[in-house]
């Protein structure tokens, strides 16, 4: 079937939303937001809020009675800030990983570590890997780069500690999971209190879609990630079940855990976690659930009795 469907412009926008039952009592506030943020970014938020379909596999378009566009900005708002903080607790975890794996490897092996292949386990992987980062390298801007570049012919890429701050949490990712030695891999865990290699390397991986959602202005309410986090022994009892019914596993509630998690054992006595509560705070429980949130949730490690 071939795409049909005409462009609207914003003023058409705004009479079909009306039209369709979006409560909205300024129309030159819908169309500002409808101009800056978007009709279809915004119409993710409002999508829950539409009646449902009268045929499987369809779409009603008509909005339950008395839905306001102040209660979708609300949403899309509180949306917009968890994603900031998602993103500067992942930034934290990613930060550590990167320090602990090049400081471990360079101890080891030298300063430039990264080049030899006989340190990882696939060596066409590390080729590939190490093609991909000198591609980054080469069109980088960054002061650090430019001066290794500038100031030595050999080796080719700076040294590791420096070369790590290139990578991509994506990237760090297939890095550690190719690396060979079982000590520089413990030596990360550890650091991170995680209680296998396995369980760190699966975390990596499953939280590189949320930190990449996260960083490109992508959904986290409602949405369903793809991987499920390892079972760790130790948040089983903080965690919704991978099997749970709906998929619950896969939405935000559990990344939340073992962000916060990983986020405390970095910096014990920062204020994410009470900030992420407070933003929790500003939204109903049914957009709680719709995050993946146990109805018991507050009566368990680590939010109980969080201010």
């Amino acid at each position: 079937m071939q795409y049909s469907k005409p462009p609207l412009s914003i003023d058409e926008q705004v009479t079909r939303l009306t039209q369709r039952g979006l409560v909205c009592e300024n129309p030159e506030r819908l169309k500002h937001y409808l101009t800056h943020i978007g009709y279809y970014r915004l119409s993710a938020y409002w999508l829950p809020f539409e009646q449902p379909p009268v045929e499987p596999n369809s779409r009603n378009h008509n909005f339950e009675a008395g839905t306001t566009f102040d209660r979708v900005l609300d949403l899309y708002d509180f949306d917009r800030k968890l994603r900031l903080l998602v993103m500067n607790a992942i930034e934290r975890i990613e930060v550590a990983i990167r320090t602990c794996w090049a400081n471990a490897m360079a101890m080891r092996h030298g300063s430039h570590a990264h080049m030899d292949s006989e340190l990882f386990k696939d060596p066409w992987q590390h080729q590939r890997d190490l093609a991909a980062l000198s591609r980054e390298i080469e069109k980088s801007s960054e002061v650090f780069i430019k001066h290794y570049l500038d100031q030595y012919s050999k080796p080719l890429l700076p040294p590791i500690w420096a070369t790590v701050e290139m990578m991509s949490f994506g990237q760090l990712s297939y890095w550690f999971s190719n690396t060979k030695s079982t000590e520089i891999k413990k030596e990360v865990m550890q650091s991170l209190k995680l209680p296998t290699i396995e369980v760190l390397e699966k975390v990596m991986h499953t939280l590189t879609p949320v930190r990449n959602t996260a960083a490109h202005h992508g959904r986290l309410w409602n949405r369903q990630f793809p991987m499920t986090l390892p079972e760790i022994k130790r948040l089983r009892e903080r965690v919704v079940p991978n099997n749970a019914p709906n998929r619950l596993g896969h939405r935000i509630f559990n990344y939340l855990v073992i962000i916060e998690y990983l986020k405390s054992v970095i910096n014990p006595t920062g204020q994410w976690k009470s900030q992420l509560m407070s933003l929790l705070g500003t939204v109903s429980e049914s957009d709680l659930m719709a995050m993946g949130f146990p109805g018991d949730w507050l009566e368990r490690e680590p939010w109980v009795g969080v201010a």
